[in-house]
């Protein structure tokens, strides 16, 4: 049996918070892998401008945190932008806390 045909005419749009959502937390991961390579580099021994740097890309992830939540609720959207903004997110800030806590304990 043939299937019917059907036409959508509804405009879909991606949404703009989920878009701002997945630079930001891409945006903290990358500060993150720049960051360790820095480190890496110097064996140690980075300047202090480094923490900033640091707390920056902690400071993106959270934001990126809060506008994939808040993109969940827009309307007509596709949800790729939101789900993928909200994990890189969540990922970022996992691993800056693990960072975190590593350089607590030494």
């Amino acid at each position: 049996m043939a299937k019917k045909q059907s036409y959508s005419f509804e405009e879909k749009k991606h949404s703009g918070n989920g878009i701002v959502a997945t630079v930001l937390g891409v945006g903290s991961l990358l500060t993150l892998l720049v960051l360790l390579l820095i480190s890496f580099l110097m064996k140690g021994t980075a300047a202090a401008w480094i923490g900033a740097f640091g707390f920056t890309g902690i400071a993106m992830a959270c934001c990126g945190l809060s506008y994939g939540f808040s993109s969940f609720r827009d309307e007509c959207k596709y949800g790729f932008f939101c789900k993928f903004g909200t994990i890189m997110s969540t990922v970022a800030i996992t691993a800056w806390f693990f960072i975190v806590c590593i350089g607590l304990a030494k």
